[in-house]
């Protein structure tokens, strides 16, 4: 039986074949650029031309409408390769992949003209930026702190959307905005599909952070900026909890932006190897990769690794099976927070056994060390996931929603 190189596992039995889709040269061609772009701060303009000659916009849009046809789980392989190949980058596109995951998902189950839009991003190769994160939400994904007026046509809204991966790079940006409920119904949220172009939107360069530098997370600037009527392809109450196709974008998202940081931690594992097969205790006559003691240090990091790897590719095929989003959203939630200690944990063991030299600041180890690091801040974010997944152990309703005052934990509420 043949193994991967990177990971000691056999191969094809987790991941498909995505050869055809990010071909070896250039992934190769991309991991050059990784630490030009983390030192400069922006993402390399030549990674990027790169992505969109091979098609990769195209990537996770049905066949139908012109796109590659790529499945939940050979999504989330792609991910990991380029996530081997510069973090940064990986997880910045990720934002692309997630959003179109999230234009399908709403596609599929309303059939409605929002293919127009999957069409023309895949026939004209446009790149996608998300724009949901936002400050003081807490890492909710399903409300907005930017309220839209109602304005003939569409609806205006004015506020910032921070952090935006690529805001100053992509041809369209996906976001959601809070609107007043018709009648008084309750607050909608409200999620389009904008050109970078359009009037009202501008970006602030602003991105100086200490990892995943090369993702250019700047910030988005909406003054009185009109979102047309037509261009808005999702609608649902503020905060909704049982939205099937909200709960199968967060599982678009947790999945595939794991799929990235289980490359990064393939990426540290390489550079480890490297490290530790010629690193010498000269007293002992050994190198450290030779050693019990290193040996062992890494064991358990590794194990947990593997166990992260295994679920995220079983729930991603389990989404790909047709699993209800609904029920298959906390094992989902449940991979995302595990990467969040897995990860960091991994790539720190890493660079502890390989000592000092992997604290230098142009190493690849402490770039990687760094970039981990951001796994923490993705919504939802740890806290709000915890306590959603802690509701769900004990039969409690859940949210994604962070809920100090827990008010729909009133029996009226209690679903299964």
């Amino acid at each position: 039986m043949s193994t991967t190189a990177s990971t000691g596992l056999p191969s094809g039995e987790l991941w498909p074949d995505v050869g055809a889709l990010m071909p070896a040269d250039a992934l190769e061609s991309i991991a050059a650029g990784a630490a030009a772009a983390d030192e400069s701060g922006r993402p390399d303009p030549a990674s990027l031309d790169l992505l969109r000659r091979i098609g990769w916009p195209a990537l996770a849009i049905p066949t139908d409408f012109q796109g590659k046809g790529a499945s939940l789980l050979e999504s989330c392989a792609a991910q990991r390769l380029l996530g081997r190949a510069d973090p940064a980058l990986a997880v910045a596109v990720n934002m692309h992949i997630f959003t179109i995951g999230l234009t399908v998902e709403h596609w599929r189950r309303n059939t409605d003209v929002s293919w127009l839009l999957i069409e023309a991003i895949a026939t004209q190769n446009r790149l996608v930026a998300s724009a949901f994160a936002e400050p003081n939400l807490g890492g909710s994904a399903t409300r907005s702190t930017l309220t839209a007026e109602r304005v003939p046509g569409g609806w205006e809204v004015t506020g910032r959307k921070y952090p935006c991966s690529l805001a100053a790079e992509a041809d369209l940006v996906c976001l959601q905005v809070a609107a007043p409920g018709q009648d008084g119904a309750a607050p909608q949220v409200l999620v389009a599909m904008l050109p970078t172009n359009a009037p009202g939107l501008s970006v602030v360069e602003n991105w100086d952070a200490m990892g995943m530098r090369g993702s250019a997370s700047n910030t988005l600037v909406l003054d009185r900026c009109v979102i047309p009527d037509e261009l808005v392809f999702y609608q649902a109450p503020a905060g909704a909890e049982d939205d099937d196709v909200l709960a199968a974008g967060v599982i678009w998202f947790s999945l595939t932006a794991t799929a990235v940081y289980l490359g990064l931690a393939e990426s540290a594992l390489s550079a480890g190897r490297d490290l530790l097969g010629t690193q010498r205790i000269a007293h002992l006559g050994s190198t450290r990769a030779r050693l019990p003691s290193y040996q062992a240090a890494l064991g358990d990091p590794y194990a947990a690794l593997l166990t992260l790897e295994a679920g995220c590719a079983a729930v991603a095929a389990g989404m790909d099976a047709g699993a209800d989003p609904q029920r298959l959203l906390p094992a989902a939630l449940a991979v995302k927070q595990q990467a969040v200690r897995t990860v960091p944990d991994l790539v720190s063991a890493i660079a502890e056994a390989c000592g000092g030299a992997s604290y230098a600041r142009g190493g690849v180890l402490a770039r990687l060390w760094r970039d981990a690091q951001a796994v923490r801040f993705h919504p939802p974010t740890p806290v709000a996931t915890r306590q959603f997944l802690g509701r769900r152990a004990l039969g409690v309703p859940a949210s994604l929603d962070l809920d100090e005052c827990a008010p729909s934990l009133a029996p009226k509420h209690h679903t299964r």
